[in-house]
């Protein structure tokens, strides 16, 4: 707070930077346009009901005319140019203001037996109210307190409507708090404009790296992917010779290389989709396809690891499937990313994937009978790297990238992506996507 305060100059309570300075009266600009309009006419229509009842009360004063009519002309100047009135509403404030308050005194200290309608209660409401009523900065809103409030405090001083014994209770105080309120949001004002200009800034950076970091990892799909599958393949190369030739030892070490890799493969696959989803590079290629043959695909592929836990993997369909018009490799994976899900979360039990159809649309539910999930865990389930808990990654492994990357292919094919869960009696994770996919 000390360093934010020392941009601040303590007697003027501008920032020291000139840049900041015009940077911070174009967002006040902005944020009180429509108010600052507004206060000119309503301040206008209040000075014209008071020169009414001063005319009526002391006639005709030339000077006093001549003053409302110049500061008149210049209200409606700026009232119909916004240009000009954005560069120099706060100098009418400062010198309008006072003009027509002194000018106000000026026309009673005419005539003594004239009657001051809001007599001497009017100071202490005028100084704080003026001190907060008018958009400009500490000084200038300190100099039209202090003339306009001492040409009536002059003037009724010298018609004897008050005595010098009133005045620190007519002025001193109110005049001491009200600067003291007009330097405290002066301050506060400035320091919140620091810290969300701050934050500002450090948001655009923080989107910088990250979209720095998708387009690089989008781009190292290949440079990564490629040496990656030359390992997995030699390993295998390895270990059928290793197991021709009957060397039985160093065929378990070839197969934990092999099944390293496999792994790593996945965790690399995860994070680059993440990537190519986050820096706008994942593209659906859409197509028309039975889904009969592709469901055969995909219980080949899952169902060996579903049966791996002693789960029994169950699909429950409608007759005919019919066509699908979608992207067959996002699909299956998605549908694969909430089987393997499932299966991981799932010992000795059945893991269900359920297909309806109806309308335009199709749903997918994989449901599992296994540990399941609280409340607390259900909300941050499709979070990012985030495990239900935190021992969840160490006992099941996992990146926590699965279910994310796959919420959000989902919405890519204008679908959406739902889980329900009961802690101890198992999960079901669900998509509803469109039959036939539009491919934007």
């Amino acid at each position: 707070m000390a360093e934010l305060e020392e941009q601040i100059s303590r007697l003027t309570c501008k920032f020291i930077d000139p840049k900041l300075e015009n940077q911070y009266k174009e967002m006040k600009w902005e944020k009180n346009s429509n108010y600052i309009w507004n206060l000119m006419i309503l301040g206008h229509i209040i000075f014209l009901l008071i020169i009414l009842d001063d005319i009526k009360q002391l006639g005709i004063q030339p000077i006093y005319i001549s003053v409302q009519i110049i500061c008149s002309v210049a209200l409606y100047f700026l009232l119909f140019y916004e240009e000009y009135r954005k560069e120099y509403y706060d100098i009418y404030f400062t010198l309008t203001i006072p003009t027509l308050m002194i000018n106000g005194a000026y026309h009673y200290y005419m005539d003594p037996d004239a009657l001051f309608g809001p007599g001497a209660a009017a100071l202490p409401l005028l100084t704080l109210l003026f001190f907060t009523i008018y958009p400009v900065d500490f000084l200038n809103g300190f100099f039209i307190v202090t003339t306009s409030v001492s040409a009536f405090l002059i003037y009724l001083l010298e018609v004897d409507i008050i005595s010098g014994e009133q005045i620190p209770y007519l002025l001193v105080i109110p005049f001491v708090y009200g600067v003291f309120v007009k330097r405290s949001n002066e301050f506060k004002n400035r320091i919140d404009y620091i810290k969300t200009e701050e934050l500002k800034i450090l948001r655009v950076k923080a989107q910088k790296a990250s979209k720095a970091k998708s387009d690089f990892l989008a781009n190292m799909s290949h440079e990564l992917r490629t040496p990656l599958n030359a390992i997995i393949g030699y390993s295998e190369m390895l270990m059928e010779e290793a197991e021709d030739d009957g060397l039985d030892t160093y065929s378990e070490d070839l197969n934990k290389i092999n099944s390293s890799g496999e792994h790593l493969l996945t965790l690399i696959n995860d994070i680059l989709d993440l990537s190519k989803i986050e820096a706008g590079k994942m593209e659906l290629h859409v197509e028309e396809f039975d889904f009969e043959n592709h469901l055969k695909q995909i219980e080949a592929t899952a169902k060996p690891l579903v049966e791996k836990n002693g789960n029994e993997f169950v699909i429950e369909k409608p007759e005919d499937l019919g066509k699908l018009t979608n992207d067959q490799t996002k699909l299956r994976q998605i549908l694969f990313n909430m089987i393997s899900n499932a299966a991981k979360f799932t010992k000795k039990g059945t893991v269900t994937l359920g297909i309806t159809k109806y309308n335009e649309k199709v749903r997918f539910a994989v449901t599992d009978t296994g540990i399941g999930m609280n409340a607390e865990q259900l909300g941050k389930v499709f979070e990012e790297f985030t495990q239900a808990e935190s021992s969840t990654s160490k006992d099941y492994g996992g990146t926590g990238l699965g279910l994310p990357i796959s919420k959000k292919m989902t919405k890519m094919m204008g679908g959406v992506m739902e889980v329900e869960s009961e802690e101890g009696r198992g999960t079901t994770f669900s998509i509803t996507i469109p039959i036939v996919v539009q491919e934007e």
